[in-house]
């Protein structure tokens, strides 16, 4: 069994790389804005390649924790906006049905959509045309087959009950459907499966590792905004913003696709559960 601690290679990677990407981008940014002369990339790495110890643990020091920070402002931003955009993975594998994005009748619920939708501009607009109008969402939020929707839920109102000793009264298929039913399965399933520990966990560093891609690069769009603002018609700044949102896209895509197998991997541990017959 994967005896998990918060120190692992892995959770060090995840939060390392996007934490020294913002870093390089921030060191990038400030020496073209400061060049005089013709860019040449080699002069760029050249200038910040020194090795000297005390500069290198500051740097690894710096990244890392801004990692941890990109990492909490995306899963409040990014993930938010996915859940409350297709809601739960777990649900809409199993063809639950939701209301959509404003399913709320909350003041500060629907402010706080509103809010998401300016910061994740860049996504949500290919969010639309991509993903809601050229079907693209169909890629990582299809629902899984009857077949294995029955077969999961049956499966998983045999766990609740038998974990409950048979007490979940008035729990049935429809009112469970409302709560965090999926925590309890990741929890078994982690649990009495050694053999899909590894993946489950490379899954969470994968997809928590590509929604903060997402919000690097929805912060780098941003940035170019209000950077060049009077330079919003220039043909090379059109272009940069365009490209920036495309790749912001294309890694929210990527991050729901792991988020998706994440969920998945879970609920067919469940299926394939002899012990739950």
């Amino acid at each position: 069994m994967i005896r998990q601690n918060p120190f692992s290679l892995y959770d060090f990677l995840g939060y390392f790389i996007p934490g020294a990407l913002l870093f390089y981008l921030v060191l990038f940014i400030d020496y073209v804005e400061n060049l005089s002369e013709n860019f040449e990339l080699k002069n760029f790495i050249a200038k910040n390649s020194d090795f000297q110890l005390d500069k290198v643990l500051f740097f690894i020091i710096i990244s890392y924790s801004l990692g941890h920070l990109l990492n909490f402002i995306s899963s409040i931003t990014i993930e938010r906006y996915a859940n409350w955009k297709y809601n739960y993975p777990s649900k809409y594998l199993l063809g639950f049905d939701y209301s959509g994005f404003w399913a709320t009748k909350s003041k500060r619920g629907i402010a706080w959509r509103i809010c998401l939708i300016l910061i994740m501009f860049p996504v949500t607009v290919l969010d639309l045309v991509l993903g809601e109008v050229l079907g693209f969402k169909n890629f990582y939020t299809r629902k899984l087959d009857k077949f294995l929707i029955d077969l999961i839920t049956l499966k998983g109102q045999k766990l609740f009950n038998r974990l409950a000793d048979g007490q979940l009264n008035g729990y049935d298929d429809i009112k469970v459907r409302d709560y965090d039913f999926h925590r309890i399965i990741t929890h078994y399933t982690f649990e009495h499966s050694k053999n899909h520990q590894f993946k489950m966990v490379n899954y969470v560093v994968l997809y928590g590792f590509l929604r903060t891609l997402t919000l690097i690069t929805t912060i780098s769009f941003w940035y170019i905004i209000f950077t060049h603002f009077s330079e919003l018609g220039n043909l090379t700044i059109i272009t940069i913003l365009s490209l920036l949102s495309v790749i912001a896209y294309i890694f929210f895509m990527a991050f729901m696709k792991f988020y998706r197998r994440y969920t998945l991997e879970g609920l067919m541990l469940i299926a394939i559960n002899e012990d739950l017959k």
